[in-house]
């Protein structure tokens, strides 16, 4: 049986993953919206999924080694909503200013 002493630390690694992972959405979101080609926003879509389960699996590696556990599956999705959240307005402002080019 693990330790749990190490559980929040593993949960905050896990959440900063998640987080990571919502700021490269909000990213090929962005290139996504400024050409609004089909298969710009398929190549974007394919990519996120490649990298986000790449962090994820990178992420959980680093934490516990690899052992997938409910919380942290968890933190990692709070983790993404938390910098989609925060950071959308921003990214918003900054897809409306290309827009305008």
């Amino acid at each position: 049986m693990r330790d749990v002493t190490a559980q929040p630390f593993e949960t905050l690694l896990l959440f900063h993953g998640g987080a990571v992972a919502g700021l490269v959405y909000l990213l090929l979101r962005t290139v996504r919206i400024r050409t609004g080609l089909r298969w710009v926003t398929h190549l974007c879509d394919a990519v996120f999924v490649l990298i986000g389960a790449a962090l994820f699996a990178g992420y959980l590696y680093l934490a516990n080694c690899g052992i997938l556990r409910g919380f942290l599956t968890a933190a990692y999705v709070l983790g993404f909503a938390a910098a989609y959240g925060l950071f959308a307005p921003i990214f918003a402002l900054i897809t409306q200013k290309f827009r305008k080019k």
